[in-house]
């Protein structure tokens, strides 16, 4: 089984210091070479990070296809890559709604960044405190997340470590 991540998901955690994140909770995870121009398209402070993890725990796919023959379904070429790379036992990390649409026609597994963090926490490969931190940095940054979310998400976790205690 990969996982296989979106741009938007390794952008946001490498914008806000904790793309280690990923690392922390799969060990390793892939991109395509698609989504790997993507987030390095332009020099940012976060371009070295990504730049780094990609030398040593993301793995780069390459992608042989055309992933434009999914804009039809509003899907970038980094989503539609992924999407067409992905196997029945991969897990996709995705937070674009067409993306997630797709993923589901498709009988695929995928995650958003938020139930990521929820999930990781529930299975102890993060701490609660930890995953607060991300979310309140996300919720801070221009990462889209609603205030609902935000605030189901807190409680989420905030109700496993009820449970663990």
């Amino acid at each position: 089984m990969r996982i296989l991540v979106d741009s938007s998901t390794l952008i946001a955690l490498a914008k806000i210091g904790e793309l280690h994140i990923l690392k922390d909770i799969f060990g390793k995870v892939s991109i395509t070479d698609v989504v790997r121009k993507e987030v390095l398209r332009d020099d940012f402070p976060e371009t070295a990070t990504l730049k780094a993890a990609m030398d040593m725990w993301i793995e780069i796919i390459n992608f042989e296809g055309d992933a434009g023959e999914l804009r039809k379904y509003g899907l970038g070429l980094g989503e539609g890559s992924l999407l067409l790379v992905a196997r029945h036992e991969d897990r996709l990390v995705l937070d674009d709604a067409n993306a997630r649409r797709f993923a589901e026609s498709k009988e695929l597994r995928f995650i958003g960044l938020i139930g990521l963090l929820i999930g990781a926490v529930k299975t102890k490969r993060l701490k609660k405190e930890k995953a607060a931190i991300v979310l309140d940095k996300l919720a801070r940054s221009d990462f889209r997340i609603s205030s609902d979310l935000l605030l189901w998400a807190k409680e989420e976790i905030g109700q496993q470590f009820r449970k663990q205690r």
